[in-house]
């Protein structure tokens, strides 16, 4: 399996081709060796890199950060030009703090990188754990050769943690250590620094092959798998209990702060604080979600990566119809078609636009373009992520099934059937399953084609398991595969085991599961219920308080000169200068990135990097929080049009 090379690499490969002019600026001897933590990381995560290396990226990193800074301040001075608004000295002074912040913010990440990434993969190989000692004691209830149990789960397994085996297999061999017993132990110390658990767990596989008794081995290595399961469970609990805190920051700065100062922006004059349409923007649509990214991204950092989601190729039958160039240019002209009364608006003359302003007094036409986003992404990710959602689904469907027919093909085998009509029994009494069309094909095979069972199973054409997406159903069944062509009798009983340890690995799932999901239930209906809705009720209050103050300003300034000195108000209302419609546009604009930053969050607590699935959750919760928002929006402002300002 090719893993992608990681980006902090493919960086400093750049930095060396593009930057070398940076070291020149460097004094003589100012390099400092690498402290022996630095080593540690890089030889753990596999950065094959050099002291100069990193500074040089760090380096190369905050120049360039300090360009991107500076193209950003020149376009706002620009903007601000153009729409003829003044740079007051609150922006000037945020312009300022970022050239100066953020190329060292950016020096600093990059220069302790290494560290973070090293602590980020041992906290998510920390949760491949169960999967590991899993393949681990399913093999040794088969055949009591723990050499032969690491190699299959060096190999069936692709979390981190089995790449470690996999290096372990490999120091054995150049005879870093002496024998698999040597290794294991210096593998469970290694690795017991940070998860006491597994430590615990492979000193139990390992007693286990001393076991002369079955039945005692058979005792010792189910205590191994229920020690791993319940250091996972513990784990994942610590991970929830730490996470209520950080999720009511998120919850409170992050969504219900700024909704509730949406209504204040119209009065922000009255204090003599003057906010135009590009501070507005900038502040919503730009400093807000990006502060929210940055803290979701740290409390994601500290996810333990419990259970692998499904691994989903893109040769599968049911995805070679999906062209994603084709999706995203009918996405692309969704939001310029549904965008284009907003547009016209302001690119016609005013003669050809009066039905337009017509129908702005009543629906915001700048809600044309957030229909249109939001319109173009929900088309791009529920087109070509939906299949995926529905493979994804039936590969949990499944797994949830196996458990049950491996136990009716055990207690078949233990009958001293043959394995072909133990597989053709199987499949008519799981009849109806998911699974069972695994069986029914394996069984057809078997008998029409005369092949062998590896063969029926994994056979790269016609196989059954061909098209299932799943590592544990693959794992499982090639061990056994495996099994049957050394005892038939013995496997029917370690079949029946594996069993019971799969419905008890899926046990731990699902209160994993449960766990998480009564931390995200509340994000979740937030981003697609709460947030439109308070935000719609928020711009029509908006829109009343804007009213208000403009008649208060009209009254204002119909009073004479000599006697205007008395008013208690000013007629300085500046915060108003931007219009209602700009404001529905930069707020419906601040909720689509609200449901992308909050979805993320919520995919990541639950399900970790299952991208095709945050893909798919983005596009239905965007269509829902869309709809509702507007709805609010054109409902509210219709209600409170009726009330007449009273001053």
């Amino acid at each position: 399996m090719n893993q992608q090379r990681p980006w902090f690499l493919t960086g400093a490969d750049f930095a060396r081709s593009h930057f070398a002019w940076l070291r020149s600026l460097q004094k003589p001897g100012s390099q400092k060796p690498l402290s022996d933590e630095v080593l540690r990381s890089l030889t753990f995560t596999g950065l094959e890199l050099e002291s100069a290396d990193i500074l040089l990226f760090s380096q190369a990193a905050a120049f360039l950060a300090f360009l991107a800074c500076l193209s950003v301040a020149i376009c706002i001075i620009a903007a601000s030009l153009i729409l003829q608004q003044n740079i007051d000295l609150w922006m000037l002074s945020v312009i300022i703090v970022c050239l100066v912040l953020v190329p060292f913010a950016v020096l600093n990440f990059c220069a302790s990188y290494p560290r973070i990434y090293a602590r980020v993969m041992r906290i998510r190989s920390l949760g491949d754990v169960p999967e590991i000692l899993s393949y681990l004691v399913m093999y040794l209830k088969l055949v009591p050769n723990l050499e032969n149990s690491v190699k299959f789960a060096a190999t069936e397994s692709k979390t981190a943690l089995a790449a470690d085996l996999r290096k372990l297999l490999w120091d054995m061999e150049i005879r870093v250590h002496h024998g698999i017993d040597e290794g294991l132990s210096a593998f469970s110390s290694y690795w017991g620094q940070w998860h006491e658990y597994l430590q615990r767990s492979l000193y139990l596989v390992k007693s286990s092959v001393c076991e002369h008794n079955e039945v005692s081995r058979a005792i010792t290595l189910d205590r191994a798998l229920e020690v791993s399961l319940d250091g996972t469970k513990e784990m994942m609990n610590k991970f929830v209990n730490a996470l209520h805190q950080p999720t009511m920051i998120l919850y409170s700065v992050g969504i219900m702060i700024p909704l509730s100062l949406m209504a204040m922006l119209p009065a922000a004059g009255l204090v003599g604080v003057h906010l135009s349409l590009l501070q507005v923007f900038l502040l919503y649509d730009v400093g807000i979600p990006l502060m929210v990214l940055l803290y979701m991204w740290k409390i994601l950092l500290s996810r333990p990566a419990a259970f692998t989601p499904p691994r989903i190729p893109a040769t599968h039958p049911d995805l070679r119809r999906i062209s994603k160039r084709r999706e995203a240019t009918i996405a692309g002209s969704i939001a310029v078609g549904v965008s284009s009364p907003f547009i016209a608006r302001y690119l016609l003359p005013s003669d050809m636009t009066g039905a337009l302003v017509l129908v702005n007094m009543y629906i915001p036409l700048s809600l044309c373009v957030i229909w249109g986003v939001a319109g173009a992404v929900a088309w791009y990710c529920l087109r070509v992520y939906t299949p995926y959602k529905k493979i994804r689904d039936e590969i949990k469907t499944m797994e949830r099934e196996y458990s049950d027919a491996l136990y009716v093909l055990g207690k078949r085998l233990a009958e001293d059937r043959s394995p072909e009509e133990s597989i053709q029994y199987t499949a008519k009494a799981i009849a109806g399953m998911r699974i069972a069309e695994v069986f029914n094909h394996t069984g057809y095979l078997l008998y029409t084609m005369n092949i062998n069972l590896r063969d029926a199973f994994f056979h790269p054409e016609y196989g059954s398991l061909k098209y299932v997406s799943s590592d544990r159903i693959k794992a499982i069944t090639r061990l056994i595969v495996e099994g049957m062509q050394k005892s038939q009798q013995a496997v029917s009983l370690s079949i029946i085991r594996i069993a019971d340890h799969l419905r008890e690995l899926q046990e731990v799932e699902e209160k994993i599961k449960d766990m998480l999901n009564e931390l995200t239930s509340t994000l979740r209906a937030t981003a697609m219920v709460f947030a439109p809705l308070i935000a719609g009720v928020t711009l029509s209050i908006t829109s009343l308080i804007a009213s208000i103050l403009g008649s208060v300003e009209a009254q204002v300034s119909a009073v004479p000169e000599e006697a205007s000195s008395l008013m208690p108000v000013s007629a300085a209302f500046s915060a108003q200068n931007i219009q209602p419609e700009w404001f529905v546009l930069v707020i419906g604009v601040y909720l689509i990135e609200l449901v992308v930053v909050l979805t993320r969050f919520t995919n990541g607590i639950t399900d970790g990097d299952d991208q095709a699935l945050f893909m798919y959750q983005v596009g239905r919760t965007l269509v829902v929080s869309v709809v509702i928002f507007s709805l609010t929006v054109v409902c509210g402002q219709y209600v409170f049009s009726q009330m007449v300002p009273v001053v």
